[in-house]
């Protein structure tokens, strides 16, 4: 095996400065570049963006390969079916570009990380070599409990059905059975495989987040700043925390006046949920900010005491991440990527049996923390530990090379 093995990385989404999947698939390419020749195929458009890095910077390490269809189908990306489509048929060219590349470039290893999600299936397990398919996400479904608060209930079902029936998903299947590891972001995104491809996967490695400094401690007198950010749709769960607030007011007068919750980001359902605030009396608890810059999320972090992450069907959840290396203490729904990565000691896990269950119990993880913040401040100093030693790019691109490595060598990988 040669001293760094060559890899070939699919990454749709790549480019620098970037969150969500395209922030996903540059920070795989940097990582990996640490022990391995890294050849990423993505999209011409963010040819801009990553050359002008890789000068900036004196890059030769990740190289890149650019394809992209003809401009007058970038129109159809503009629906989600029209971007699946899209994203199809952006596949099939990647991979009658690749399959002279494989030989030309003398790649070992092909690797597919963005986009995430498997039911959309990959080109690389066709290329003929040993090929990786992960970190895995997208596999999660809702919990019964939290049903109610899903206003879009129709096309939910649509995706828990997809999900829950993955083993007659043609596409994902293929890839998979094709595929020589696959990568699990979580348990969860395993238990749909059919047992032949469990058989072949790993599961724990989530996707990465920068070492960044922990937040000062804040105050401990006056009111407790619970912190909630993302968008503004159902399956994030924003309608679960106003609820719990509610019954705080409702059961608990004292620890409501004591609670303060900051919530940044913006969406479709912001009258919703604005109203139920309204109705509920709860104006004077909740201060909503909009999308912000990182400076002013900076300030957010500065004043947090705890993190809310409410998020219903989530593969890892990059605000988590953020919010445990800043050492704020977590509060999650037990569910998915989230239920995975908050352990007792770095956090509170959050479930119930039905909707009014899974709101008191969030009320009473509220108050626990409010009544005694000195037990939120050592959780997230544990939740910073957990993270800088699991959840860091650093830590998830080591795995990484670890698991390349045992692949070349013929070795079953495994997660240490």
């Amino acid at each position: 095996m040669k001293d760094r093995p060559v890899i070939l990385l699919s990454a749709y989404g790549c480019e620098p400065h970037k969150g969500s999947e395209g922030g996903v698939g540059w920070n795989w390419a940097l990582q990996l570049a640490k022990g391995s020749e890294v050849h990423v195929v993505t999209r011409e458009a963010r040819r801009p963006a990553v050359e002008a890095f890789l000068n900036e910077h004196g890059l030769e390490n990740p190289k890149f390969i650019y394809v992209e269809l003809p401009q007058w189908t970038l129109k159809f990306k503009e629906t989600n079916l029209g971007m699946n489509i899209y994203y199809m048929f952006w596949q099939l060219v990647c991979w009658w570009k690749c399959r002279s590349l494989v030989d030309e470039l003398e790649v070992d290893i092909a690797h597919h990380v963005s986009f995430m999600s498997l039911t959309r299936g990959s080109f690389v397990p066709f290329l003929g070599v040993k090929s990786v398919i992960g970190p895995i996400g997208g596999l999660q479904t809702v919990p019964k409990a939290a049903n109610p608060v899903i206003r879009s209930r129709m096309m939910e079902a649509i995706r828990t059905v997809a999900v829950k029936f993955f083993r007659f998903n043609p596409v994902g299947l293929l890839t998979a059975w094709k595929a020589d590891l696959l990568v699990m972001a979580n348990g969860a995104n395993q238990k749909v495989m059919p047992k032949a491809i469990r058989d072949k996967a790993v599961t724990g490695l989530q996707i990465g987040t920068p070492i960044i400094a922990a937040r000062p401690c804040p105050d401990l007198e006056g009111p407790i700043v619970f912190h909630w950010s993302g968008r503004f749709v159902d399956h994030k769960g924003l309608e679960l925390l106003i609820r719990a607030v509610g019954h705080l007011k409702n059961t608990s007068p004292d620890v409501y006046k004591e609670v303060r919750v900051v919530v940044s980001g913006s969406g479709p359902l912001e009258k919703f949920y604005r109203d139920l605030i309204t109705e509920l009396g709860l104006e004077e608890a909740f201060e909503f900010l909009g999308w912000v810059t990182l400076d002013e999320m900076n300030t957010i972090w500065d004043r947090s005491h705890a993190f809310i992450f409410t998020s219903l069907r989530e593969t890892t959840g990059m605000a988590l991440q953020e919010a445990m290396m800043r050492e704020v203490a977590p509060i999650v729904i037990d569910n998915g990527g989230p239920g995975e990565m908050v352990t007792d000691e770095s956090g509170v896990k959050v479930a119930g049996e039905n909707l009014e269950e899974l709101v008191s119990h969030l009320a009473n993880a509220m108050m626990d923390l409010t009544q005694d913040p000195a037990r939120g401040i050592e959780m997230g100093i544990k939740a910073r530990e957990r993270a800088l030693k699991h959840y860091s790019w650093d830590a998830v691109g080591s795995q990484m090379l670890d698991l390349y490595k045992a692949l070349l060598d013929g070795q079953k990988p495994e997660l240490k």
